[in-house]
């Protein structure tokens, strides 16, 4: 075993030993750390110098900031602690010129070794406080989700293997798995191409089962109206109806800005273990594989940040986990932009990557300041704004929402509805269409009848009532 992997390996022995019952009264305590330090490391006799300056460091760690740590970062932490010593040279810079020493003792790795491994049991945590009185499942190993999945530990293991994890062009054995995910380009009225990264049937089904009987009992911020029960476009262009002004941005990558590290960090917070939110976690993202991306950087459609996102684990665009989990995600995001709005004396609301903001005519003089403000929060959350899409609309000009005209009330606008009943008579006259095509159109069609007079709702529904398949 070289050093390195010495170092790694008590470092990590030492994690599981300070977490060990730290729930229990007086357990982070610099005397009870080191007890159990002692019994990992077999202790007989004098205890070290150097443990005792580990455990002291962990106790003031956890003081200052809480129990934040998981076994991997407190091991990561420990490893960079000035101890540890890879040669006998290691502290020479340390020494100041009279000749005397401030260094710790370094960690002679010959002499120790984990003799004992103290493991934790999993076990669930407490959910947020305020959030309490929300029935999660209480399932803390992977085992008990494969039982409340409905399929075998081993077809589990298979959707989550850690090979998914691994760098591409990884020389490990066996580092190339069954993909999950099957990849879309679709054109975009803009031009460009979309990604979709749709999962495959039995990922697609444990996605849903998360969604249907976890995801959704999970509470959205108030001003989410993409994805979210009982809100949807019409709701999201209500908030911002006969406004003097409405300002809109867009989010940049939305989904794949979510990357894995965040999405395990959610799981942990609704206390679930470190072992099961990472298996969550691996089946809620993915990444991109390598012809995908040079595909997209071919179509001009993918810069170098937004190949960096996609090579990495991110949410996909076509899960169905995605957008719950985005809304989630966004919470710190929607909050904050939601006070920001109060301030502005204004609206806010977001659909999705679309954020919108309304209020009295005196917003539009503010727009430069609104959008530092929003650039600098969203940065701050994970996010960028796209430099593109900045609209600020007043009332003599069309203020448009998510394809709805909001001036008065949201609605379509006459060119979409023209349009959409051009298309309408011009299939009814062609004689009979294809199932998929008729289905397409009375698609549109129940969307558009949401926000249109009765008059021109009976127009469009009798003109689909002549399209025969």
């Amino acid at each position: 075993m070289t050093p390195a992997h010495h170092r790694r390996w008590l470092a990590t022995g030492l994690a599981h030993a300070f977490l060990a019952d730290h729930e229990h009264p007086g357990a982070r305590a610099p005397e009870a750390l080191l007890a159990r330090a002692r019994v990992c490391l077999g202790c007989e006799g004098a205890t070290p110098e150097w443990l005792v300056s580990m455990a002291q460091a962990v106790a003031t760690r956890w003081a200052r900031q809480g129990l934040i740590d998981t076994v991997d970062s407190l091991a990561q932490t420990l490893l960079q602690r000035p101890e540890w010593a890879p040669d006998e040279h290691a502290f020479d810079d340390d020494e100041p010129s009279d000749g005397t020493t401030n260094r710790p003792e370094p960690v002679p790795l010959g002499q120790w070794a984990v003799r004992h491994w103290l493991l934790r049991p999993a076990r669930m945590a407490a959910p947020p406080w305020g959030l309490r009185h929300i029935d999660t499942l209480a399932l803390p190993t992977a085992a008990d989700w494969a039982e409340w999945l409905g399929m075998a530990p081993d077809r589990l293991l298979w959707l989550t293997h850690p090979s998914q994890r691994w760098r591409e062009g990884s020389e490990r054995p066996h580092a190339t798995v069954a993909p999950h995910y099957s990849h879309r380009l679709l054109p975009k009225r803009s031009g460009g191409l979309r990604l979709i990264e749709a999962p495959k049937a039995e990922l697609k089904r444990v996605q849903r089962q998360l969604l249907d009987r976890l995801l959704a009992q999970l509470p959205a911020h108030e001003a989410a109206h993409g994805f979210v029960r009982g809100r949807g476009v019409h709701t999201h262009a209500q908030v911002h109806a006969a406004q003097p002004c409405v300002i809109s941005f867009d989010l940049r990558d939305f989904f794949p800005s979510i990357g894995a590290a965040r999405i395990r960090a959610f799981w942990r917070s609704w206390g679930y273990p470190d072992d099961v939110a990472r298996m969550l976690t691996q089946l809620c993202t993915t990444r991109t594989p390598v012809a995908v991306r040079e595909r997209l950087r071919e179509a001009g459609a993918l810069d170098f940040r937004a190949a960096q996102r996609l090579a990495a684990p991110h949410l996909p665009q076509g899960a169905p986990t995605s957008p719950a989990l985005a809304n989630l995600c966004a919470f710190g995001l929607d909050l904050r932009l939601d006070g920001l709005a109060h301030r502005f004396g204004a609206r806010y609301s977001r659909y999705a990557d679309d954020l919108v903001f309304s209020g009295p005519a005196s917003l539009a003089q503010r727009f430069r300041q609104l959008h530092a403000w929003v650039g600098a929060i969203a940065a701050d959350e994970g996010f960028a704004l796209h430099p593109g899409k900045l609209r600020c609309a007043r009332s003599h000009q069309q203020q448009r929402i998510t394809g709805l005209v909001v001036n008065a009330q949201p609605n379509i606008a006459r060119t979409d509805y023209d349009r959409l009943r051009a298309e309408l008579h011009r299939a009814a006259r062609m004689g009979p269409v294809d199932a998929q095509q008729r289905a397409h159109l009375q698609g549109r069609v129940a969307w558009a009848c949401q926000a249109l007079a009765p008059s021109r709702v009976a127009k469009l529904q009798s003109l689909l009532a002549q399209i025969t398949c």
